[in-house]
């Protein structure tokens, strides 16, 4: 065993004799000569460097330069640093060394700070370190060059051949005062190897945790990637990475393969990247970020993912093939970024079924209030909310959207299709189209908020739609029911800067036509027979008279302004009675008041109608007004217009008495005439 020991012993002694031949060497080699180097290299670039210790050596665990206290700050205002760090380590290649040459290999830097802060004018802390560099730059450019003569002795500089980076404890603030946000990274950790340009991959591992204003919880996150960098710094490999993102059930995370390169230092950086994102669950991110979203259905909102092949330039990015899932709902196509002056995005998704609604907040409960409560609620919703028509210019797009099937407002839509253009704050509509409940839906349009106030304009149709399932889905009643084919025509107008004066100059024509409409609880042929029961002073006949009108032949002219939409003209058959009149609803009362004409061709309104006898009643309009509100009514809703009809009897009764007494009559008149024009006489 006495071997051992004397191995050992003499490991001892060899291992103390390299430690006192490096201690040596580091003891002549004065590293503290650097110092006004470092600090006009920096000067030269606009950098104010500050370092309140003396560069020392570090033995343990490698050999590493110490700079302690290091701030650095935008050299005109070198009191205002940007960024701090108690200790930067510079390792260093130990055979240079033993030449008395520095090659930095490895950078620790320990609790680095870095201050970043807008004004309320919107200006950058940082805009003072750029200006200052590219200052400098001019100025040197401006000097003219000086004749370099070699010294005699060769001048020990710094090289760096960096191959590790580590950051412990870092942080980072972030303030805007234009916007009243701020946000911290904390514990900011970073450790990457192989950082020489031209080498293999190295490792990189970062962690940290962000907070901030707009977030209501801490979010930790966490890198890590393989990647290598390109010789001169012209491209970045990334073979992969993967970041993660977690803040208490939120979760989320990244995947990034590709590279970022350039031919040159004045050639644009090409991108060629694989993205893969996952976000599950969704719904706690909104809990995270403060996001109050109450929806229909608590199932949503569960999974957001997106993936993607990005190919392009830094000014413009092809995203195809594009994939994203929002819960069960899968989209596919393609899209476009452009960051040019006017930046630009073209979207083309093609989706499966999306149930909207189950999205959308749930309806508000329909409990009874009190007339002042009801009031100032009415009030309240009658507050105007302005238009971001700012937000709404300063970029292109076009869109090209649609879906197997969507479900909205309890509308189920088949193959909707929306193409959308926008060009600098002016949306124009090229198509909406849908097949809905057996009928298409077919419009375009435009908005123009380029100006101060917006502008806009729509038109379209609705041909052959079951109007039953229309009604039940967009103004379900259990009083008033519709059913039967119908076509609808619009054209819309309205203009103005919030959304209470776009409601307000709302203008529109509506037509609706029908060869078949049934319209319940109404029984129009009834109301006939009062009318002519009530003129001729005869019964009712008595039948079971059905809750509900045929119409046919339909044609309805509709004016609408504002909140009021006037019924202009109505022309309609029921059975052997021929349909006329007008009329207003009120879409804000609720209301509707409707003044009809029902002219009866023939003897009999209908096989099993009623019969009348008079023939001065047919051909000939009756009113009949129908009055009443979307909530109250019903068959009692449409009644004979008595102060009208009243009219008509009166003159029928003339025609009788004239058709009576005949010239006799007349005479009679005429004599009175002559009678009061000699009473009434002057001279």
């Amino acid at each position: 065993m006495a071997w051992i020991k004397r191995t050992f012993v003499a490991l001892l002694v060899v291992f103390l004799l390299l430690a006192g031949a490096v201690a040596w060497l580091l003891a002549g080699l004065d590293v503290n000569k650097y110092k006004p180097q470092l600090e006009q290299l920096a000067a030269e670039q606009g950098i104010a460097l500050k370092l309140d210790g003396d560069i020392g050596w570090q033995l343990w665990p490698n050999v590493a330069l110490e700079l302690q206290g290091v701030q650095l700050a935008p050299l005109p205002q070198p009191e205002q640093p940007l960024v701090r760090a108690d200790k930067i380590a510079v390792g260093v290649a130990l055979m240079p060394l033993l030449k008395k040459r520095i090659e930095a290999q490895e950078i620790v830097l320990v609790s680095p700070q870095i201050d970043l802060s807008v004004d309320e004018q919107g200006r950058g802390n940082w805009e003072l370190l750029s200006e200052a560099m590219e200052a400098q730059q001019q100025q040197a450019e401006q000097q003219p060059p000086k004749l370099e003569i070699p010294e005699d002795k060769p001048k020990q500089d710094l090289h760096l051949a960096l191959e590790k980076l580590r950051i412990e404890d870092g942080r980072l603030n972030y303030r805007d005062d234009s916007n009243k946000t701020e946000y911290s990274v904390e514990q900011l950790r970073v450790a990457a190897d192989n950082l020489v340009p031209g080498g293999e991959p190295g490792m990189v591992e970062a962690s940290a945790r962000i907070s901030g204003s707009a977030l209501q919880q801490p979010v930790d996150i966490a890198v890590d990637s393989t990647l290598a960098l390109d010789e001169g710094l012209h491209g970045l490999r990334l073979q992969p990475l993967e970041l993660s993102m977690n803040s208490g059930e939120a979760a989320a995370t990244l995947h990034l393969r590709g590279h970022v390169r350039r031919s040159a230092a004045d050639q644009p950086w090409q991108i060629q990247m694989n993205v893969d994102a996952d976000v599950e669950p969704l719904r706690p991110w909104l809990a995270v970020t403060g996001t109050e979203l109450v929806t229909q259905s608590g199932a949503v909102l569960q999974k957001l993912s997106l993936e993607t092949s990005v190919e392009g330039t830094e000014r413009k990015l092809d995203l195809t093939p594009l994939q994203l899932q929002l819960d069960d709902t899968v989209f596919a196509g393609s899209a476009q970024l452009r960051n040019a002056e006017m930046p630009g995005l073209d979207l083309n998704l093609r989706g499966g079924t999306l149930v909207l609604d189950d999205y959308l907040p749930p309806p508000a409960p329909e409990a009874k209030q009190p007339q002042e409560e009801a009031t100032a609620a009415t009030e309240a919703d009658a507050e105007p909310v302005p238009l971001p028509l700012t937000a709404m210019r300063g970029f292109n797009a076009n869109l090209d959207l649609s879906l197997e099937r969507l479900q909205a407002v309890e509308l189920q839509m088949d193959r909707p299709q929306l193409q959308l253009t926008v060009d600098n704050g002016l949306y124009q509509l090229q198509k909406l189209s849908a097949d809905l409940y057996g009928g298409e839906l077919s419009s375009n349009g435009r908005f123009n908020a380029r100006g101060k106030s917006a502008e806009a304009e729509l038109t379209g149709g609705l041909a052959d739609v079951e109007i039953s399932q229309v009604q039940q889905a967009l103004f379900p009643s259990e009083r008033v029911q519709l059913s039967g084919k119908a076509t609808i025509n619009w054209a819309a107008q309205t203009s103005g800067s919030d959304t209470l004066q776009l409601q307000k100059e709302l203008r529109a024509a509506v037509q609706l036509s029908s060869d078949q409409l049934s319209l319940a609880p109404f029984n129009l042929e009834k109301g006939m027979c009062q009318l002519v029961s009530y003129a001729e002073k005869t019964p009712l006949p008595e039948r079971d008279w059905p809750a509900s009108t045929r119409l046919q032949d339909l044609r309805v002219n509709i004016a609408i302004k504002g909140d009021k939409a006037t019924i202009q003209e109505v022309l309609a058959g029921v059975e052997n009675i021929a349909v006329t009149g007008d009329g207003v609803i009120d879409l804000e009362k609720q209301e509707f008041d409707f003044a009809l004409g029902m002219a009866l061709v023939g003897e009999r309104t209908s096989a099993d109608g009623c019969t009348v006898k008079n023939d001065r009643w047919r051909n000939r309009p009756l009113p009949l007004r129908c009055k009443d509100s979307f909530a109250d009514a019903g068959a009692t809703s449409c009644k004979p217009d008595s102060r009208r009809l009243d009219d008509l009897v009166r003159d029928e009764l003339k025609y009788k008495a004239e058709k009576k007494y005949g010239d006799k009559v007349q005479e009679k008149v005429d004599e009175l005439k002559d009678k009061f024009k000699g009473l009434f006489k002057r001279d």
